[in-house]
């Protein structure tokens, strides 16, 4: 019983690290003109800073919107 109660929190345990490691995507996009240009997908770090600083296109930095696909 001792050894299926330290299996069951072992396991949990590595689950929960797994899952907390897993960077989360999206696809990004900015709008011109009416319609939306694909700019790729960006997971953790790079994901948030797009979203901050935008999209830079020669001297234009569009707003960039991102979506989980």
């Amino acid at each position: 019983m001792k050894s299926t109660g330290f299996f069951l929190i072992a396991l949990t345990a590595a689950i929960v690290a797994v899952s907390c490691k897993r960077e989360h995507c999206h696809a990004c996009h900015y709008d011109l003109n009416g319609a939306e240009v694909e700019v790729g997908e960006y997971c953790g770090d790079e994901l948030e800073a797009v979203e901050a600083e935008g999209y830079r296109v020669d001297t234009v930095t569009y707003e960039v919107h991102c979506h989980e696909h």
